[in-house]
């Protein structure tokens, strides 16, 4: 029973704990509601709207504050004064814990409440905004006022800066001064919506005539004063260079005649406030003068510069042409005692015509110069181009000399080392004959005689009255090579020979006892005394001797190699 009791009490508890807490609940949004209803209460408009309606507004400007004065009216008679009074209903049932009804209602009443929220914030911006035209349309009129006397200002003051622009100028700014009367007066009526359109056409044309007033006395004082200046200059110093026989690359009167045609054409540009033609053309004609500058410089230091290198260029080519004789006639001379194989001939005849080449450019230039005249930049750059090639000559001319200059020298070393190569192969014929040997192998015969008879040719070929170096020092280089190959083999014969006398008579030791080295000893005799083979000999003899003598050939050799260094 007790612990019935205890469960209704607590049960009990829950229950009013929960109705405590929903009501709380609904009591702090409701206070919300009740908070922003004073707050719109206390924020009235009425004052504001009260002084927009003395402004006498006009048109689309009208419009818009009647709308925003009717739905200001709406509000504070109509939506606000319902959302008071359901905001105090639903209090009250909130009161008398009516849950369920006050559930449903406080949540339609916070999304009304959100809508006249909205529609308030809708309305004080739309006041705003009438204000800020307001305002708006005082600070353009200030600033247009402005504006506008300056132009008057700068058209009055300064119209002959303008030249054949001011007509248009002026009719421009009778234009503009129709269309802020018309723009003051829709402003001044009140419909500050349509003032504004007109507005947005009214600054574009002020900014269109500030631009010319900015932009045209630079153009016009360069077609009035620059330019004609620069072109009296200009067509002065044409017929100074010109009685000086100055010539240029381009036709100069054409492109004075070009340049004002080109002045022509931006007063006309300038004429209809064409401006971005105008500053296009100017440029063009900045850009044509200094042409002429350029040109009219360009030759005159072309000028300077070739009066100072003309003497030069003469020398250096005679110069140049002087070696070329000399070369010339050091080949006739060589010629009749050397083949020349590398082009020399050949190379000089070509030689020779690109000097007649510059010779008849340097003949030109000074026979026509006096008297017709010349482009200077063009000379200077024949100038430069030949002192080149002089020097490129020069360099060749120099190189074909030192390639046939030492052909004496190379002929001198020639007879050196022929006569060498004669001592040479006598000496290894003495060395052989020295020996007593019974006779010479036909391979070694052959070869020996075959590099005698080029030894013989190449005394012929230096002999001849118009030698060959080139093949002379390749038949030098194969013969040394032979020669050294005779060397080794004559070499291979003398120790050979020598190593078998000594092999044969240490063998006599053991052949008494040694059939083999007997057999040995008689096969390496047959091969000394009747093939001539001594290599051959020293192999069989030595192999023998060694089998029952091992070392005994090598200590032998070593001693004959000791003796003969």
């Amino acid at each position: 029973m007790v612990a019935v009791l205890v469960g209704i009490v607590i049960v009990a508890i829950v229950f009013y704990l929960g109705v405590v807490y929903l009501q709380r609940a609904n009591n702090s949004r409701i206070n919300t509601i009740e908070e922003l209803t004073a707050e719109l209460e206390n924020n009235s408009q009425e004052a504001e709207l009260a002084a927009i309606s003395k402004l006498n507004l006009t048109g689309e400007s009208l419009t818009d504050f009647d709308k925003i004065d009717k739905e200001y009216r709406f509000l504070v008679n109509k939506n606000l004064p319902t959302l008071v009074e359901q905001t105090k209903e639903i209090k009250e049932a909130n009161q008398r814990f009516n849950f369920f009804a006050v559930h449903q209602d406080l949540k339609n009443l916070e999304l009304d409440a959100e809508l006249v929220l909205k529609k308030a914030d809708d309305i004080n911006a739309g006041i705003k905004a009438i204000r800020l035209r307001t305002r708006e349309h005082q600070k353009n009129v200030n600033n247009l006022r402005n504006e506008y006397q300056d132009i008057r200002k700068k058209l009055l003051a300064k119209n002959f800066s303008y030249g054949p622009a001011i007509d248009r100028l002026e009719n421009d700014f009778a234009d503009l001064e129709k269309s802020f009367k018309e723009y003051n007066n829709i402003a001044e009526s009140g419909d500050y919506v349509k003032a504004a359109k007109i507005l947005i056409s009214l600054k574009k044309n002020v900014k269109t005539i500030q631009v010319a007033l900015q932009d045209i006395p630079p153009l016009y004082k360069n077609l009035h004063n620059v330019f004609p200046k620069q072109i009296e200059e200009l067509e002065d110093a044409l017929e100074r260079l010109e009685s000086q026989k100055y010539k240029f690359t381009k036709n100069v009167h054409d492109l004075l005649a070009n340049i004002d045609a080109l002045c022509d054409t931006n007063l006309e540009n300038i004429k209809i406030l064409d401006l971005p033609s105008a500053k296009s053309v100017d440029s063009e004609i900045v850009v044509a003068i200094d042409e002429v500058y350029t040109l009219f410089e360009s030759e005159y230091t072309a000028r300077n510069r070739v009066e100072k290198k003309v003497d030069y260029w003469n020398d250096f080519l005679k110069h140049a042409e002087k070696q070329q004789h000399e070369l010339v006639l050091e080949l006739d001379r060589l010629e009749q005692n050397y083949v020349l194989n590398h082009n020399e001939n050949d190379d000089t005849l070509a030689l020779a015509a690109n000097l007649k080449k510059l010779r008849k450019e340097y003949t030109d230039y000074t026979a026509h110069v006096s008297e017709e005249g010349a482009i200077y930049s063009q000379i200077w750059e024949k100038i430069q181009n030949a002192l080149n090639e002089l020097t490129e000559i020069e360099k060749e001319q120099k190189r074909i000399n030192d390639s046939v200059s030492g052909l004496w020298k190379e002929e001198k070393q020639a007879w050196t080392a022929v006569n060498q190569f004669g001592v040479d192969i006598l000496q290894y014929r003495r060395e052989i004959e020295k020996l007593n040997l019974p006779g010479l192998s036909k391979e070694y015969l052959d070869y020996y005689y075959r590099v005698s008879d080029e030894i013989d040719a190449l005394y012929a070929d230096l002999n001849h009255v118009k030698i060959d170096i080139d093949e002379i020092t390749k038949n030098m280089i194969d013969i040394q090579s032979d020669l050294d190959s005779l060397e080794e083999r004559t070499t291979e014969i003398i120790d050979s020979s020598r190593l078998t006398e000594e092999m044969l008579q240490y063998s006599n030791r053991y052949r008494n006892r040694y059939p083999e080295v007997l057999q040995a000893y008689q096969d390496a005799k047959q091969l000394f005394e009747h093939d001539y083979d001594y290599v051959g000999a020293l192999d069989a003899i030595a192999q023998a001797v060694d089998t029952v003598e091992p070392g005994a050939y090598q200590r032998i050799a070593d001693r004959y190699k000791a003796q003969k260094r």
